[in-house]
């Protein structure tokens, strides 16, 4: 009997896909990400040493390439819109030496195989003048200068993998995610035309999402493959843990995944990482969900060396083992 929750098993592909931000604003502000960075993500480690996997999929999300320039919608108003060029070096950067898809292959062992997901950069209407792409000078005020802007882009991004021949042996690209949180309807076609034109390039959509955001009930009818609810639960905001409890009933009634935030700094307690664990085991979505997670602030270096508790409980969680873990002053 189905859960309702959305699965990796229906989409082929692998569950507990982990985000890595390129370029964030933010206590981690890594561009590209290293050998060293990427194998406690990848791998479990136990007094220094690997002793079994950890995520198996990946999701890079380009931020910002260069300073004062933000590809990230999040970021609008803390500097400038980003231009073709910030596009092309998303690209660049994502298959430099020794860092990104090419450390992650370069981590990866004999007979395994890591998967990938690249964020879409957003079309930004209050980009005005992005650039020249096909001899056509855009301006991101008119939809269908948006358009091309993000086939132009998914393009070359596609070109680029073809062309790496060699990271086919270790990695395995599965598809695009869409930026933004929330889909209004000024995004309403370009989504839909963007979803279109992945599915004709013979890949997948996916798109990450805030629950109660405009558009997550229909993430259907916007062409994704899949979508994944965060609910926006911290520990140090107005949100309580009842957020993560509706976000698994919308999940399981719209069939979709479900996201894990565990961060750190003001909005983060020392606490909600385990309400997110502890739900997901009683309320279904450790054994039966497709699982994005998400560490604003923190990597998972950090974790291991500075709360190597939690990192113990992630990896029996993203294992399937995970038993609960109770703490004082816990409200269920």
């Amino acid at each position: 009997m189905s859960s309702g929750y959305l699965t990796a098993e229906e989409l082929s592909i692998q569950n507990h896909l982990c985000v890595l931000p390129c370029g964030d604003v933010s206590e981690v502000d890594i561009v590209n990400w290293s050998r060293e960075d990427l194998k406690y993500y990848q791998y479990y480690y136990v007094d220094g040493k690997p002793l079994d996997t950890m995520f198996r999929a990946f999701i890079f999300n380009p931020i910002r390439m260069r300073d004062d320039y933000y590809i990230n919608a999040m970021h609008t108003g803390l500097g400038k819109q980003a231009r073709k060029n910030d596009w092309i070096l998303a690209i660049n950067n994502l298959f430099e030496d020794d860092v990104n898809f090419k450390a992650l292959a370069q981590n990866t062992k004999e007979g395994e195989t890591t998967e990938i997901w690249v964020t879409i950069p957003y079309p930004n209407p209050l980009q005005k003048n992005f650039g020249t792409v096909l001899e056509n000078k855009l301006d991101f005020s008119n939809e269908d200068d948006r358009i091309k802007a993000v086939k132009w882009w998914i393009n070359s991004f596609l070109m680029r993998w073809e062309k790496e021949e060699d990271l086919h042996k270790k990695l395995s690209f599965k598809g695009f995610v869409w930026q933004r949180n929330s889909i209004s309807a000024s995004d309403d076609t370009i989504v839909k035309e963007t979803n279109n034109y992945i599915h004709q390039s013979g890949y997948l959509s996916l798109w990450l999402f805030n629950y109660g955001s405009s558009g997550c009930a229909e993430w259907k009818d916007f062409q994704f493959d899949a979508a994944c609810a965060n609910p926006n639960y911290y520990g140090k905001t107005d949100i309580d843990i009842q957020w993560i409890i509706n976000a698994t009933a919308f999940s399981q009634h719209f069939h979709t995944g479900m996201q894990i935030i565990y961060g750190k700094g003001e909005f983060f307690n020392d606490t909600h990482v385990f309400d997110y664990l502890n739900l997901g085991a009683t309320h279904g979505y450790m054994d039966n969900s497709l699982i994005v997670f998400q560490f604003p602030n923190q990597t998972m270096e950090m974790i291991y060396k500075n709360n190597v508790s939690e990192y113990i409980q992630l990896y029996s969680f993203i294992k399937k083992t995970f038993q609960g873990y109770p703490y004082e002053g816990m409200p269920y």
